[in-house]
């Protein structure tokens, strides 16, 4: 698939098959994302890897959870609901999109790893341009999984509210910190167009596009 398609063709893939993915590929992914653009050339990141049966079984299931709370916190409750009426909703809908998790044969998390390039009278910068850092590397590796057939999903909520579990799966460090995780993995079909909710709010492209100055939009 070419660049521009697979950017295009990009989308959040919540449903996934067991079908294994190659060593290969998977480095492919870890090397286009390792080439994105870093703040200072520092390289203020990594990426970790979990393939092991029993850790990604851990990271699913808090993947999970934290949707749940999520949706708990973002989803309006039905008319009538008590809170604890919604808060069942949100679990019984996160097991239905995102149950096939616990399929996954490759979770990737993206990692700031500090390296403390920058003065010290400069350190809120630093942790902004490691954050926007790895968000290139992961952006890069999604457009890539895309192009070769996989699909993956950018997941951050989990960080406000299982960060800490999520450190203990996989040996985590105090000063690593887990940004951004995402399954890696074939989908049974990659979704099409936008969900119903998106869509609704979903801001046309030109009107995001300001030339020149503030408020010169292309829609204008």
């Amino acid at each position: 698939m070419e660049t521009l398609d697979a950017i295009t063709k990009r989308r959040a893939v919540r449903t996934y098959t067991d079908q294994p993915v190659e060593d290969a590929t998977l480095d492919e992914l870890l090397r286009v994302a390792l080439a994105a653009p870093t703040g200072s050339g520092a390289q203020a990141w990594s990426l970790l890897v979990v393939r092991d049966p029993e850790r990604r079984r851990a990271i699913a299931e808090l993947v999970i959870a934290g949707a749940a709370h999520y949706f708990t916190l973002m989803r309006p409750p039905a008319e009538g609901a008590t809170p604890t009426e919604h808060a069942r909703w949100a679990g019984e809908y996160a097991e239905t999109t995102l149950g096939s998790y616990r399929l996954v044969p490759v979770w990737i998390l993206g990692l700031v790893v500090p390296r403390h390039r920058y003065p010290a009278s400069m350190r809120d910068l630093e942790q902004i341009d490691e954050t926007v850092s790895l968000a290139f590397a992961m952006e890069n590796l999604f457009v890539a999984a895309r192009s070769l057939g996989l699909g993956t999903v950018p997941t951050t909520a989990f960080q406000h509210f299982e960060k800490n579990q999520l450190r203990t799966i996989v040996d985590l460090p105090d000063e690593v910190d887990p940004l951004i995780i995402t399954p890696v993995g074939v989908p049974p079909a990659f979704p099409e167009g936008l969900p119903p909710a998106i869509k609704r709010i979903r801001r046309p492209w030109r009107s995001l596009v300001h030339d020149d100055a503030w408020g010169n939009t292309r829609d204008s």
